[in-house]
This record gives structure tokens, sequence and C-alpha cells, in this order.
């Protein structure tokens, strides 16, 4: 039978096998008929065959993102929305691009500036309303911090949010002074709760969306998992609007709280195509690290009078989690603290427990720190531990602070989970992390170390990756987190051909820091090219 596609290469990454090897691609259609011998190659030609040498460059599985926010990052890839305050060594320097921003497109209804880390400012400086407004007296000005948990907010845009100090929070999310007024930050779901100011028209946002389609795949990303918190609006509308212009498989996971269990039927029935499905629900329970809303089981070295606490109550999480696996519906957590990751571990053990298992997984996502007995636990009840490579470099130097030298061998622990033989998933989070190119995530993986080299040797070297490992849970280990592992995550005979070209093998790399040089030449989906360089 004749292929639509012969691609060749003396360097072939199945997913399956450990090492490249050589080879030649064949597709026909929408699915990979096989990866065979180059001696077979006139078994599957004709006339109308493309038949493309990549030489020694390398073929793969089409890298799946199985864990970032679509909604935001459609919006936040659009310069007219926001401007990346990342670059920023000062807090001066914060002020400046915001203004600049506000000055370039004064139709923008609130000046927003993203990325915000006051880890990286010469000095520390965590905004208020009252300092924001020395800078942005009259009109909405908000501040997203880097963790997507945290917003800082000026008096314009407090009350434009229609956020007062006698607002109900019931999960603690809006900060106040000694004397109950607010101070202008937000964090968590009150966080979500002010950033609807920002909302865009639809047609504004088909743009952003077409923008984000075309960067995912010219860095190689064929499938991506969508999880609440996703922007301001629910954007899967907008996704099926546009259903037949996707060029990157979304698989999108609503909030959990709020989701009513009798829309399960009609979800899955309208969003249930290879290339945009319905695929679980999701919620966090814990916060982040940072600014000690990580839920622990002991209290924070540097701030003893906390452990952190939950973002939303937990015994509601684990009544919605009981109610979707009574429904036969998978769900994902945002866990960081290891007392939210053991609450979470024991609701899906109770839940198998009650109602059986689901044939579908699971997932648990970032899992920043750990208890070292649950470790094992993963593995045990089948649940994907969807970890970050990208997100531990942010606390090279700075956990120990937080945590102390003991806990602080526990945190993002990838080979002690995976050599339990539980699957790992990974994703950028993006636009947690502003970028989303897989070759930061594999080079961190295999090396732990920041884009700079930083530190030397990797920070808890033990537990890095072998670079087999980090591509293949690039590729599989996301088609295993979506359950999507019977048509994607391999090059395999019947599966969907989502594949990228790399313009080098990165088997023959020596140093590391180069792996962050290479560069797609083509991605496909589908059997379709959507990116060539």
């Amino acid at each position: 039978m004749a292929a639509t596609y012969l691609l060749k290469s003396k360097n072939i990454f199945d997913s399956v096998k450990d090492k490249p090897y050589p080879g030649i691609v064949v597709i026909e259609g929408k699915k990979i008929t096989g990866v065979y011998p180059e001696e077979d190659l006139d078994k599957y030609v004709d006339a109308d065959t493309k038949v493309i040498d990549y030489g020694e460059k390398m073929i793969l599985p089409g890298f799946i993102d199985s864990h970032m926010h679509a909604g935001w990052a459609m919006d936040f890839v659009d310069e007219t929305f926001c401007v990346d305050l990342g670059p920023a060594r000062s807090f001066e320097e914060c002020m400046e691009l915001m203004k600049e921003f506000g000055e370039k497109n004064p139709d923008c209804q609130v000046i927003f500036g993203v990325n915000f880390n006051f880890f990286n400012l010469d000095e520390y400086i965590v905004p208020t309303n009252k300092l924001l407004d020395q800078y942005f007296p009259d009109k909405p000005a908000m501040i997203m911090t880097w963790d997507v948990h945290t917003y800082y907010a000026n008096t314009a845009a407090i009350n434009a949010a229609g956020f007062t100090k006698d607002t109900p929070d019931p999960n603690g999310g809006i900060e106040k002074d000694e004397n109950g007024e607010l101070t202008g930050c937000f964090n968590d779901t009150a966080a979500f709760a002010i950033g609807k100011i920002t909302e865009r028209e639809p047609e504004k946002r088909k743009a952003s969306l077409r923008v984000f389609m075309n960067k995912l795949n010219s860095v190689g990303v064929t499938s991506i998992g969508d999880v609440y918190p996703c922007g301001n609006n629910k954007p899967y509308g907008l996704f099926k609007s546009m259903e037949d212009e996707l060029t990157t498989r979304i698989h999108f996971y609503p909030e959990l709280l709020t989701f009513d269990m009798k829309d399960l039927d009609e979800y899955k029935n309208t969003y249930n195509s290879d290339v945009l499905q319905f695929a679980g629900l999701k919620n966090l329970i814990d916060g982040v690290l940072t600014v000690w809303t990580a839920w622990m089981l002991e209290p924070y070295t540097n701030k003893p009078e906390t452990a952190g606490f939950p973002a939303v109550p937990a015994e509601e999480v684990k009544a919605k989690i009981m109610e979707a696996c009574a429904a036969g519906c998978n769900v994902r957590i945002h866990t960081i603290g290891d007392k939210a990751v053991r609450y979470v571990l024991d609701c899906f053990e109770e839940a198998e427990k009650k109602y059986g298992k689901l044939d579908r997984r699971h997932n648990m996502e970032h899992i920043e720190y750990i208890n070292p007995a649950d470790i094992p636990r993963f593995a045990e009840l089948g649940v994907v531990a969807n970890m970050h490579f990208v997100h531990c470099t942010y606390y090279v130097d700075d956990a120990i602070k937080y945590l102390g030298p003991e806990r602080e061998k526990y945190c993002f622990n990838w080979r002690a989970i995976k050599d339990t033989g539980a699957i790992i998933g990974t994703g950028t989070d993006f636009p947690v992390v502003l970028d989303f190119n897989p070759m930061i995530g594999v080079f961190q993986a295999i090396t732990r170390r920041r884009t700079d080299g930083y530190p030397e040797g990797g920070w808890l070297p033990e537990q890095c990756l072998t670079l087999a490992e980090a591509l293949q849970i690039y590729t599989y280990g996301g088609a295993q987190a979506l359950n999507r592992d019977d048509d994607l995550g391999t090059l395999e005979a019947g599966k969907l051909a989502d594949l990228v070209v790399l313009d080098q093998n990165l088997f023959d790399i020596e140093d590391p820091m180069d792996i962050l040089n290479v560069k797609p030449v083509m991605t496909m989906v589908g059997g379709e090219v959507v990116y060539e360089k």
C-alpha cells in the first residue's frame, strides 16, 4: 500500500526504545503505517508519495505539553494584551515597562503586567495598591506574579472589579492590613476573580489563538492539556468554533468544584474529536511555596507560624473528587505541599475502594515537595505524577530557606518517583513559565540547571533523568497523562502521525547546554505539515 509521506532518517526516536535508530517512518493519511528498515522503502512508494530524507536529523513523536493554561496562554502571547515583566531587575523597571505598554495600547482597559518575580529584583518589593497608585492613579493597573497565583492591583482595578473590604472571602485570598483595609494583594481564587476585569471580545481572542497555535507548532508541540484555571472566560466554546483550524490537539479540564456532573454527557458529546476533547476535571487544593500557601505537614522553616493551608476547602475538594469518580470522570489536582499531596492521594485511594478503578487515569500536578512515605503511592494507585521540569529551577537557592536542608532533599523528586514504576507526565505550565519550548524542559530534566548553567552540577543531581527518559515523558508520558496513549505519544503502527523533526540528533550532543539551541525543522499533526522551517 502506497504512503502519503515517507520520512527517512538515520536517527528515529520512537519513544519505545531508549535510543534512536535508522529507518523510515511510513505515513498514510492521518496515521503511521509503521517504522521500517530503509530497504523496505520501495514497498510503500508510488508517484504520489512524498519522500523526504532528513539525513542525520532526528525524528520523534510530537511533544505533548500536558499541563498548560491555554485560555490564558492565547492572550499572553498577544503583546496588545499584556506586558512581560520578567526581564526587569528593579521595581522601577517594571513600572516603566507597564507605562510604555499603556502608552502603546491606550484602548486597553487594564494596564496589565505579567511574569512578575520579586526574587529577580535587585530589591525585594511586594507591591500594594497604594504603591501602584503612585504610578497609575486613575486607570486600572494589575501585576500578575510568575506563578499565576497572585495579583497586585491598584485602587482603580479594585474598584473596577467591585471589591471592597467587606467583600466575602471564604478562602482567605483577599489580603488586608491590620486595620482591615485592602492591600491590593489577591491570592489564588481571589486572584482569578479580580482577573476577570481583563476579559476581551471573542474576535481578538480568535486571532490570539491562531498566533498561539503557530508558536506551539514552531517548537514541536502537537498536543496540549488545557487545565483550569483557563483564563477569565471559559474558552471551550471558542475552541469549538475554531475546531477546523486547530493545528495542536487540545484536551481540556474545566474546574472540578463548580462543575455540574449532570453536564458530563453534554461535554463528552460536544467535545469528542481527535483534535478537541473534554478530558476530565481539574482543581487546585493549595497555593505555592513562595508565598507560604503550599499546604505542608510541618511549618515553614522561614515562617514557622504557618504550615500553609488549603486554597479551597479541602472537604469540598474531596466531595467533588468522590462525585466525579462515582460518575466515572477522571480528575487532576494541583498539589505542591506534602500535606496537599498526601491528602489527595488519600482521596484517590478512598474513591478507588468505594467506586472501583476508573478506565481513565487521574493526575496530580506539580508535586514540588513530597514526604518520602508517599513516593511509592503513585505507582500503587496508578495516578500520574504530572511534574514540571522548568519549575524546579525557580527554587534552586530558595527551597532551603522555606524547608530547611532535610526537607529540601525531597523537592521535585522525579527520579525517586519514576524508579517506583509510576507514570510521569510533564508540561510547561505556560503562562506560569513564559516559555513553552520543550528543549528547555528536556535540558532541565537531565541537568536540573537553569538555562544560564547554574548551579554547576545541578540542584539535587541525584534526581536527574536520562535524555531518553525525558523525551519519553515529554511524548508518551504526556499521552498517558491525557489518556491518549492508544493513539498518541509514540511512533508506532496505527497511531496518529504527530511528529517533529529536530535539526540535529539530541543523543550526539556532548554539552547539554547545546540542547537549548536545537530547533524543529518540521512539525506534523495528523499527517499534515503544520510547521516547516
